[in-house]
C-alpha cells in the first residue's frame, strides 16, 4: 500500500472531488519516501518492447526545467494535464496523453545568471523549485525569481534588484488567482535581523503544502553573497506570509548587511538537490548545508536544546495547526559537522526521507527517517528523536545507524516498504546501492547492503533521486527508477534476486537535467533532459487483449508446484495468436493451449500456467554447482504475440505472473555478500575511530534454523581454504584480522522461521595502514554462507594546487590568480588548473563552481564535485577565454570571473581562483599625443530618412579603399570633427551633432558591411552608419541613449536626490524662484542661483526653485528611468541634461562635504556646430550665446533648516513611515522628547547604522534600513 500522510481533510476532499488516482500533483509523496504505487506501472509492460518513447516536446532556446513535471486532472474532469514551470519563468500545461500545448504564459522576466556569477543554473533563473497543486481548488503555487527595476539600486537588473514573488494560478487558464505576493523584505520570526533578499538567495527545493499554508525553502547561489537558509510559509487563503524560520540565528551566527559579503548572513542554505521538505502533517523536515557559526562546539546537546546555528543539520520544525507557524522542535547535527563545514561536505545535498512506519519500525522506534549528503555517510535516524549533537557512544552520533560509504550523495534515498523493506541510494559516479531492513537481537531496525546495480551513475553532479513504483501496491511488481545526466533514464526490478539487480531496458533519451525525479501519470513516465526537452515514455494506448494481470500463485513450497488460469478477452479483431513466451523457466505454459485462427472482438480464451519448483535445490551452500533457488517473492512476464486484423494495436501483450517461493526446511541467507567498510583516514594512530557495518543472518525457511558455528579465512574460497573458528577475544567476536562483532547469535541458538538478526560489525586497522580482506562464514542446518569483509586504512589526502603559467610551467601554490593577460577580440586561449593528491588516500573534490560565459571550462566533467583523485595523481581543469568579436577602437575591456574549489583535505580550505583577462581591440586612425586613438567606437546608427543626414560632411569620395581608419583620418584633417562614420562600406561622413537615440541599434549587428580597405572591420550597411566619436568633445553616457540627457550625481556642492513630485499643497520648494537666464536654465545655472539654500530643483525644463524645507507631500519617485518617474524634460539651457517634468523636480541637496564653488558669477558659452547645407557641402556655422550672467549672494534662511552636515553621519533625506510598524525600531525614544534635536539624537544612536527624527521630538534608530526604504 502507499505510504500516505496527507492531512485527513485534504485526502477526503481529494476523494470527494474525484481527482484522478494516478495524478502526481507534487514532487512524489509528502513524506518524500519515493514510493508511488498509484500510476498503473506494470513491470511486465515496462519490461517489454511495447514500452518506449511516445513523444517528446522541445521549448525555447536555453530554457531549462529544474522543476519537475506535475500530472493533474482538473476538478471538472476531462484530460490529464502536465504542468511545466521553467527557468525562464514560463508556465505551461500540456495534454499528458499527446503532449499538445494547452496553455502557456510567462509570469515574470527571469533573473539573469550573469548577475550572480554562479554557473550552477545557466542563463536564467526563474521558477526552479517544483510547484505544488492544490487538488481542492485547481490552483498551482510556486515561487518565481525576477527583478523590480530600480528597487534597491538604479537599473533594470542587477543582483540588488533581484526579488522573489509567490504566485497562485488557476491550472485551467494559468491566470493569477490573486496578485503575486512579494517576499522581499520579510523578516525571520526567530531573528528579525535576518531579512529576505531575493537577489542572493535561491528557491531550489520542491514546495510542500500543509493545510492552507504552502512552504518554500531557500538556500544560496554557490555559497556566494550574504544569505541565510530559510523556510517561508504563505497562507494561500490570506495571500500573505505567515511564518519565516531562519536556519542560522542568534548572537553566534554571522550578521552583516553587506550584500556581497560571503557568509555574512550565516549561510546554512536549504537546497536538498531539489527534494521537497518531508512532512507528516504536524512536522516539516529539512536538511541544511554549510553554515557559519558553531553554537555546538565540544559538549553534547539534545535535539530539544534550541540550538540556533543549525548548519549541517536535519531539522524538525513543528507546524502550528492554527497559524501555520514554524518553530524548532528537534534536530540532528553530526558530531563532525564543523569538519564538514570546512570541507564543503554539504549535509543538505540530500533531503530527509520519512519511511513508512508500518514496515520501517521496531522496538522503541516508531518512525524512521533516512538522509545522506556529500560527506560519504548514510544516516538512519529516529524521526521522533532525531539525535541532537554528540549523544552517541564516545560522543559520536546518537542515531539508529550510520552507514559509511565514502561516496557523495545528492538527493538522499528512495524506499520500498513491501517484501521486507528496502532503501536505495545512488552516490555520484557509483552504482545504486540497495539496503534491506533487518533487526538486531534487541529488535532495533538495521539496514544491510544486499545488492548494487551493474550500471554506475554519471561521474558528475546531477544524478537523480531513486523513485519506486508498483502496480496498485502489489508485491512483486516494484520498479526502481533513476534519472542520470548521461544515461537519461534507467529502471530495474526493485527487489534484488540473489544479490543481483535486474535491469529493465529503457529507450535512449537525452541526458536528464540535474537532480530530476521521474514524474508519473497513467501508465506513463515523464522527464526532461539538459536541453529542456520533455519526454513521455509508456506503452501504446491500444491493446488488442484484456487479460488477467497480475496472476498471483500465492505461496508455493520449494519442491512443489501450482497452477493458475489466465483469462483473456479480445478487445480488437485478431487474425491469429502467434505464440507465447515466459522469461522464467520455472513458469510453464504451452502454445498448444492458445486458440487457433482469428478472434472476433469479445472472443474469450484461457491459458493454463504452472509454476513448477519440484526439481530445485533447497539447501544453501557455498560454491554449489547445482540449481539453487532462494525463497521470496518472484515475478516474471508472460508475453502473447498477435497479428491484428486492424491497424493501430500493439502486437504483443505482457501479463505479470507473481508468487512467493517458500521452503518448508530452514534456509540460511546472509547479506550482504560483501561488506565494504570503506576507508579509514589515519590522522592520529593513537586515536582511530572504527568504521561500522551490518551483517544480516536470516532464516528464509518455514522451520527454525540452528546456528552451528562461525569461521573465517584469508584464502580464496575456490582453493579449498583453511578456516579459523571465530571466537570471542577481548569481549568481541573475531571475524578475521581487523574485523569484529560485539554480539553474534550464540552457537546452537535458533532463528525462527522468516526471521532475521542484524549483527553490528566493525573494522579497525589492527596492523596499520593497508588493505584488509577476509571471508567470514556462517554454518547452520539450513546451509552455509560466506561473506566478504573488506576495508582499508591510509593517511590523509594532501591537496597540491597550481595554475599554469602559460609557458609550460606552473605557478606557486599560493597564487590564486589566473591571468590571461591581453587578448585580441575574437580570439580563444586556454590555461590549466591542476589539483594533485600528495597524500595517502583519495582526495575528493567537495565543491567546484567553475566559471560560465566568456570564461568557461572546456569539459563540464573537469574537476567536478565528488570527483576522486587517487594518491599520487593529478586532475586537470582547462579554462577557456573565448573573447567576443568587437568593433575597432574600443576601450580595453577587463573581464573577471572565478572558480571556487574545495576538497576533503582539512588543511586546504576553500580556494577561490580569480580569473581575469583584458580584451584589447584593434586600433586604427589618428592618435593623440599620448598615443591613444582620437576616435572611439560609439555604435551602429540608422541613417536619417527624413531631413538632414546624421553627419552632413563627406571629406572623401566613395572609395574601394575605405575603412574606418581612413575615414577618421579624413574627418580629423577636414575639421577635427567630433564624429566619424562609415556607410555602405565605401562612404565616409563627418559631423558634430550626436546621433539620436531613436536611430541606435542596440544589437550592434545591422552595420554588417565589411570595409573594402580592411575586411576584418565593418563599415556600416545600407542605411546604417558605423559611428566613432572623439571623447574629448563628448562623453559617452551609461544608458542606452549613449549621448542622451543625464542627471549628474553631483552638481557643484549639491548632490542629486533623484526625481521628486511636487507638493500636495503649494510648491515643494517655495523660498526662491530665480529668473530665467539668457539661453535658459541648465543644472549648473540653477545651482548657482540657489547657492546657500538646502535644496534646489529643476522643473518643466526651465523652472528653477530653491528652498530650505521640502513641502508636504513631495515624495521621491523610486524609478531612475525618466520615462517612468516623469522627470523627462531636457533643460532648455542644455539638451544633454534632464530638468524635471510636469509636477516633477530633479531635486538636489546641499552636500556639506563639498566646498562652495569659487565664484557664483559665471558666464557659459555653448558652442555647437550645426549643418546648413546638404551633404555635398562642407560649410557650417558656429553659434555662441551666453547662458548665465548673474551674481547672487547667499540668502539668509528665514525658517528651520535641515541639518545635512553632521560628523560621522551622512544625510539620507526625508522618508515616510512604514505601512505597518515603524521604519526604525531597534531603539525608540532614547532621550526625553523636549530635549530632542538632530545632534542629541545622533549621540544617543551611536553604534547604529541609521537614525531619524520625527514629530519634532521623537528619536529612533535601527541597524538595518527596511527594504521598502531602499
Amino acid at each position: 500500500m502507499r505510504f500516505s500522510i496527507l492531512i485527513a481533510a485534504l485526502a477526503m476532499a481529494r476523494q470527494s472531488l474525484g481527482v484522478a488516482s494516478y495524478d502526481e500533483y507534487r514532487d512524489a509523496d509528502v513524506s518524500q519516501s519515493g514510493y508511488l504505487p498509484n500510476h498503473n506501472m506494470d513491470p511486465s509492460v515496462i519490461d517489454s518492447s511495447a514500452f518506449g518513447q511516445i513523444w517528446k516536446v522541445a521549448f525555447n532556446p536555453k530554457e531549462q526545467f529544474y522543476a519537475k513535471p506535475l500530472t493533474y486532472t482538473p476538478l471538472a474532469g476531462g484530460r490529464q494535464l502536465l504542468f511545466m514551470a521553467s527557468s525562464q519563468n514560463w508556465i505551461r500545461t500540456l495534454d499528458a496523453k499527446t503532449g499538445a500545448l494547452v496553455n502557456s504564459r510567462q509570469v515574470q522576466t527571469p533573473f539573469l545568471q550573469s548577475d550572480i556569477g554562479c554557473a550552477d543554473i545557466p542563463d536564467s533563473i526563474g521558477i526552479i523549485g517544483t510547484p505544488v497543486i492544490d487538488p481542492s481548488t485547481d490552483t498551482v503555487y510556486f515561487f518565481a525569481k525576477t527583478y523590480i527595476p530600480n528597487f534597491r539600486v538604479p537599473g533594470n537588473t542587477g543582483t540588488a534588484n533581484g526579488v522573489y514573488y509567490f504566485h497562485a494560478v488557476n491550472i485551467n487558464t494559468l491566470a493569477d488567482v490573486y496578485p503575486p505576493v512579494l517576499i522581499d523584505g520579510s523578516k525571520a520570526d526567530n531573528d528579525p535581523r535576518k531579512y529576505f533578499h531575493g537577489g542572493v538567495i535561491l528557491q531550489r527545493p520542491s514546495l510542500t503544502q500543509i493545510g492552507s499554508v504552502v512552504y518554500g525553502s531557500f538556500g544560496g547561489h554557490c555559497d556566494l553573497f550574504n544569505y541565510t537558509g530559510i523556510v517561508i510559509g504563505v497562507d494561500i487563503n490570506k495571500a500573505k506570509i505567515v511564518t519565516q524560520f531562519a536556519v542560522e540565528s542568534g548572537p553566534l551566527t554571522a550578521q552583516t548587511n553587506n550584500l556581497l559579503q560571503g557568509g555574512g548572513g550565516g549561510e546554512a542554505g536549504i537546497w536538498m538537490s531539489g527534494m521537497s521538505p518531508a512532512t507528516d502533517g504536524q512536522r516539516l523536515f529539512v536538511v541544511s548545508g554549510n553554515g557559519v557559526g558553531h553554537e555546538n562546539f565540544g559538549a553534547p546537546a539534545s535535539g530539544s536544546s534550541g540550538c540556533r546555528t543549525l548548519g549541517e543539520s536535519a531539522i524538525n520544525l513543528a507546524v502550528d495547526s492554527s497559524t501555520g507557524g514554524l518553530t524548532l522542535a528537534d534536530y540532528f547535527q553530526p558530531y563532525d559537522y564543523i569538519n564538514m563545514d570546512g570541507n564543503d561536505q554539504d549535509f543538505g545535498a540530500g533531503g530527509l526521507v520519512l519511511l513508512d512506519p508500518a514496515t520501517f519500525s521496531g522496538g522503541s522506534i516508531d518512525k524512521m527517517a533516512v538522509t545522506a549528503g556529500k560527506n560519504g555517510k548514510i544516516y538512519i535516524v529516529n524521526a521522533n528523536n532525531l539525535g541532537g549533537y554528540k549523544l552517541g557512544a564516545g560522543q559520536t552520533d546518537g542515531i539508529i545507524q550510520t552507514i559509511p560509504t565514502g561516496k557523495s550523495v545528492f538527493g538522499a534515498a528512495g524506499s520500498y516498504p513491501l517484501e521486507g523493506g528496502y532503501i536505495y541510494v545512488t552516490p555520484v559516479g557509483y552504482p545504486t546501492y540497495v539496503y534491506e531492513l533487518g533487526f538486531t537481537s534487541g529488535g532495533v531496525p538495521q539496514f544491510s547492503k544486499v545488492a548494487e546495480t551493474n550500471e554506475i551513475s554519471a561521474g558528475r553532479v546531477g544524478v537523480g533521486v531513486p523513485t519506486i513504483t508498483s502496480l496498485d501496491g502489489q508485491p512483486g511488481t516494484a520498479v526502481l527508477w533513476m534519472t542520470d545526466p548521461d544515461a537519461g533514464i534507467r529502471a530495474w526490478y526493485a527487489v534484488p534476486q540473489n544479490g543481483v539487480m535486474k535491469s529493465i531496458p529503457m529507450p535512449q533519451i537525452g541526458g536528464a537535467n540535474k537532480f530530476q525525479r521521474p514524474a508519473f501519470g497513467d501508465g506513463r513516465v515523464y522527464t526532461t533532459d539538459a536541453n529542456g526537452v520533455l519526454y513521455c515514455l509508456g506503452s501504446p494506448v491500444n491493446l488488442p487483449l484484456n487479460c488477467t494481470s497480475p496472476v498471483d500463485f500465492g505461496q508455493v513450497a520449494l519442491g512443489a508446484k501450482a497452477s493458475r488460469i489466465v483469462n483473456c478477452t479480445a478487445t480488437a479483431a485478431i487474425t491469429s495468436l502467434n505464440g507465447l513466451d515466459i522469461e522464467n523457466d520455472y513458469f510453464q505454459a504451452s502454445n498448444a493451449s492458445l486458440p487457433k485462427g482469428p478472434l472476433a472482438v469479445g472472443a474469450k480464451f484461457s491459458i493454463p500456467v504452472t509454476w513448477d519448483l519440484t526439481n530445485v535445490q533447497v539447501i544453501n551452500n557455498d560454491n554449489a554447482s547445482y540449481s539453487n533457488v532462494v525463497p521470496g517473492i518472484k515475478s516474471t512476464p508472460l508475453t502473447l504475440f498477435t497479428t491484428n486484423a486492424v491497424a493501430g494495436f500493439a502486437t504483443l501483450f505482457p501479463i505479470s505472473l507473481i508468487g512467493t517461493q517458500v521452503s518448508t526446511k530452514p534456509f540460511l541467507a546472509v547479506t550482504p555478500s560483501t561488506v565494504d567498510f570503506g576507508g579509514i583516514i589515519v590522522l592520529d594512530p593513537s586515536s582511530i575511530e572504527p568504521n561500522s557495518g551490518v551483517v544480516t543472518i536470516a532464516n528464509k525457511g518455514l522451520s527454525p534454523l540452528t546456528i552451528l558455528g562461525y569461521s573465517y579465512t584469508g584464502d580464496k574460497l575456490q582453493n579449498s581454504p583453511t578456516y579459523v573458528n571465530s571466537t570471542i577475544k577481548n569481549g568481541k567476536w573475531d571475524m578475521g584480522p581487523g574485523f569484529s562483532a560485539v554480539t553474534l547469535p550464540a552457537i546452537g541458538s535458533k532463528i525462527a522461521a522468516n526471521k532475521a538478526v542484524s549483527v553490528d560489525a566493525a573494522f579497525y586497522p589492527t596492523t596499520g595502514t593497508g588493505v584488509y580482506n577476509t571471508y567470514w562464514q556462517v554454518w547452520s542446518d539450513g546451509g552455509s554462507v560466506s561473506v566478504t569483509l573488506e576495508g582499508s586504512a591510509s593517511t590523509a589526502p594532501v591537496a597540491n594546487f597550481s595554475i599554469s603559467n602559460g609557458h609550460g610551467g606552473w605557478l606557486p601554490q599560493t597564487n590564486l590568480l589566473l591571468d590571461f593577460g591581453k587578448v585580441a577580440p575574437g580570439s580563444s586561449s586556454s590555461r590549466q588548473i591542476r589539483l594533485c593528491n600528495n597524500g595517502g588516500s583519495s582526495l575528493q573534490i567537495s565543491k567546484s563552481k567553475p566559471p560560465y560565459g566568456v570564461f568557461h571550462i572546456s569539459d563540464p566533467t573537469m574537476l567536478h564535485e565528488s570527483q576522486l583523485i587517487a594518491t599520487g595523481t593529478c586532475a586537470y581543469g582547462e579554462v577557456l577565454f573565448v573573447a567576443n568579436t568587437e568593433e575597432y577602437n574600443q576601450p580595453d575591456l577587463t573581464l573577471n570571473n572565478s572558480w571556487t574549489l574545495n576538497a576533503n583535505d582539512l588543511t586546504w580550505g576553500v580556494h577561490v581562483i580569480e580569473i581575469t583577462g583584458t580584451v584589447v581591440s584593434n586600433k586604427v586612425g589618428p592618435v593623440n599625443s599620448t598615443g591613444q586613438t582620437v576616435y572611439n567606437y560609439l555604435g551602429c546608427f540608422k541613417e536619417s530618412t527624413n531631413g538632414p543626414r546624421l553627419f552632413p560632411n563627406e571629406p572623401l569620395a566613395p572609395s574601394d579603399n575605405n575603412s574606418n581608419g581612413v575615414c577618421q583620418t579624413a574627418c580629423l584633417a577636414a575639421g577635427k570633427y567630433a564624429f566619424s562614420g562609415t556607410e555602405f562600406g565605401t562612404e565616409c561622413w563627418c559631423g558634430n551633432t550626436p546621433p539620436p537615440l531613436a536611430s541606435f541599434d542596440p544589437t550592434d549587428t545591422l552595420c554588417n558591411f565589411a570595409c573594402p580597405g580592411d575586411s576584418n572591420d565593418r563599415c556600416g550597411a545600407t542605411g546604417w552608419v558605423s559611428v566613432f566619436y572623439d571623447p574629448t568633445k563628448y562623453t559617452k553616457g551609461t544608458d542606452p541613449a549613449l549621448y542622451g540627457p543625464q542627471v549628474p550625481k553631483q552638481v557643484g556642492n549639491y548632490k542629486s536626490l533623484g526625481c521628486w513630485s511636487e507638493s500636495t499643497n503649494g510648491r515643494a520648494l517655495s523660498d526662491k524662484t530665480p529668473p530665467e537666464p539668457v539661453g535658459g536654465f541648465d543644472l549648473e545655472s540653477c545651482m548657482t542661483a540657489c547657492q546657500g539654500y538646502t535644496y534646489w530643483g529643476m522643473e518643466y525644463a526651465n523652472q528653477c526653485y530653491c528652498g530650505n524645507i521640502l513641502g508636504a507631500g513631495s515624495v521621491n519617485q523610486t524609478s531612475s528611468d525618466p520615462t517612468v518617474n516623469g522627470c523627462n524634460m531636457v533643460c532648455k539651457g542644455n539638451p544633454l541634461q534632464w530638468c524635471g517634468g510636469g509636477s516633477r523636480l530633479n531635486l538636489f541637496i546641499l552636500d556639506g562635504n563639498e566646498p562652495i564653488p569659487a565664484s557664483t558669477s559665471t558666464v557659459k558659452t555653448l558652442s555647437t556646430t550645426r549643418p546648413v547645407s546638404t551633404s555635398a557641402s562642407t560649410s557650417s556655422r558656429t553659434v555662441s550665446s551666453p547662458l548665465v550672467s548673474t551674481s547672487t549672494a547667499p540668502p539668509t534662511p528665514t525658517g528651520p533648516i535641515t541639518v545635512t552636515n553632521l560628523p560621522g553621519w551622512a544625510y539620507g533625506g526625508c522618508y515616510s513611515e512604514a505601512t505597518t510598524g515603524r521604519a526604525l525600531n531597534s531603539v525608540l525614544l532614547p532621550i526625553p522628547g523636549p530635549n530632542t534635536d538632530v545632534e542629541t539624537c545622533a549621540t544617543a544612536c551611536a553604534g547604529y547604522t541609521y537614525f531619524g527624527v520625527e514629530y519634532g521630538q521623537e528619536c529612533e534608530s535601527e541597524l538595518l534600513l527596511p527594504y521598502f526604504l531602499y
